[in-house]
């Protein structure tokens, strides 16, 4: 037998049938840009556009709650927050590559030597050696990035957690059921010695907290933020001393029984703007909810039911329209690649690339004969994936680039009716833009939207501004 199946084994024996992940599946059938779409995209080395001094705090980080709840036990859809990438933390590559950097781990004991993952009283059908294994896999290849992680002793059916000393549904109790959090971090400083140098060295002393990094400091190694116990107590000596002394609940919104869409994105949006005021402090934000089973369960959250629009869909709606420049931590459940990108791509200097799709079906943004000319054509094209419609958008800046060139408003006009060309970027207001209501992409010194003329479906049609007006062919789905 080996370890894996071991470590499986143990899993399921010390807790019984709950551990069993479910033959059932409460997986999506249905995704769009915002929900449940996170492979459609890759963005693994987006932190390499970060500049070194930038503060962890001052990021904006798409992340996944409960990161690996792939399997439903009894009742799948109370259970399942993510798309199922395969087990032994594979799904954790799935999310990485596309551009998650914050997790949420949750862990059972189990031989009171070892840390299994669960969903409550599910096992996930990985343990946390997968996932060390996995980040720094994946670290070594992509040493630009970082891992943000927070750590969460699971199992509150402990006698020592207040509970029965037995597992029932929706409750774990640890291998065996008295552990403490003396021996948690025991276990956990065994992993660290096992993974040298995987850790920011700062977060895991087991003695003292660490300041907040930089970028440059967390590159290739994962930061642990917190380390916290069944009932939320933060374990001392480890995370960040930011969120872990203090009053550190005034940096995390976590309403996660809160299961009216609407309510629930108040709340989400309420800690976002904070975390846009405060360029100093990390903040977090708990996108998803569970009510399940009488209520929504995650995908219903992330996604919307009975009509409602989902809260992934409307964060990304929300940031499109321009607001937040920054967010903070963001933890979501079934992100799709839309999501991950309107949260990344609010990092300082980090530009989003990919075609800039028409409200006209089929047309694309276009560098027209892909020149590299100051003052070449900008015009609408049949979308093809050529260089020519390989767009940045940088939110930093507020420009949309394409072959070392800038959108820009010819001679800084403010007229209806002036035409778009390509220009050396120079940081003047002409060739910044904001993202306005249905899609326009507006002109920050004109207010004026981004324009095909006569809702033209011809190749090779110049652009130019007008004034907007919410029709089809002012609508720019941006990278």
């Amino acid at each position: 037998m080996n370890i894996r199946t071991a470590m499986a084994a143990l899993a399921v024996a010390a807790l019984g049938v709950l551990a069993l992940p479910g033959t059932a599946s409460a997986q999506p059938t249905t995704s769009t840009p915002a929900f449940n779409s996170l492979t459609t995209e890759s963005h693994a080395d987006w932190l390499g556009q970060v500049p070194d001094g930038t503060s962890l705090a001052a990021l904006s980080v798409p992340g996944t709650h409960d990161t690996l709840a792939i399997h439903g036990g009894l009742d799948p859809a109370a259970y399942e927050a993510q798309e199922n990438h395969g087990d032994s933390a594979a799904t954790l590559d799935a999310q990485l590559n596309a551009g998650i950097r914050a997790i949420d781990i949750r862990v059972r004991v189990v031989s009171d030597n070892a840390f299994v993952i669960h969903h409550t009283d599910v096992y996930q059908n990985a343990n946390f050696d997968d996932v060390l294994t996995h980040a720094r896999t994946f670290l070594a290849a992509h040493p630009t990035e970082t891992i943000l992680m927070d750590l969460h002793g699971e199992c509150d059916g402990d006698s020592t957690e207040g509970g029965s000393g037995s597992s029932s549904i929706g409750h774990c109790a640890d291998d065996p059921s008295n552990i403490t959090e003396a021996d948690r971090t025991r276990i956990f400083a065994g992993y660290v010695a096992r993974y040298p140098n995987l850790f920011y060295a700062p977060t895991v002393t087991g003695s003292s907290t660490a300041s907040m990094p930089t970028v440059g400091q967390a590159r290739g190694h994962i930061v642990l933020t917190t380390f916290t116990g069944p009932r939320g107590q933060t374990y001392g000596g480890y995370g960040l001393t930011q969120l872990t002394t203090g009053n550190f609940g005034q940096f995390v919104e976590n309403d996660w029984t809160r299961c009216d869409l609407s309510q629930k994105f108040a709340e989400a949006r309420a800690n976002i703007t904070n975390a846009g005021n405060d360029p100093n402090d990390m903040y977090t934000t708990y996108l998803s909810a569970n009510c399940a089973p009488f209520g929504a369960g995650p995908a219903d959250m992330a996604g919307g039911y009975g009509g409602g629009t989902g809260e992934n869909q409307r964060l990304v709606t929300y940031l499109d329209n321009g607001n937040a420049q920054r967010t903070g931590i963001v933890l979501t459940d079934f992100p799709g690649y839309a999501l991950i990108d309107a949260i990344a791509g609010r990092s300082p200097g980090v530009g989003l690339t990919g075609p800039v799709t028409s409200g006209i079906a089929g047309k694309c943004l276009d560098d027209f004969n892909s020149s590299t000319n100051p003052g070449a054509e900008v015009d609408i094209w049949s979308c093809n994936g050529t260089a020519a419609q390989s767009w940045t958008w940088n939110l930093t800046g507020r420009t949309v680039t394409v072959n070392g060139l800038c959108l820009d408003v010819a001679g800084q006009h403010t007229t209806p009716g002036t035409p778009v060309d390509l220009w050396p970027c120079d940081g003047i207001a002409n060739q910044q833009w904001t993202e306005g209501a249905n899609g326009a992409l507006v002109g920050v010194q004109s207010g004026l939207c981004l324009d095909d003329p006569g809702f033209s479906s011809t190749d090779g049609t110049a652009l130019e501004i007008w004034t907007c007006n919410g029709g089809a062919n002012q609508n720019w789905s941006l990278p």
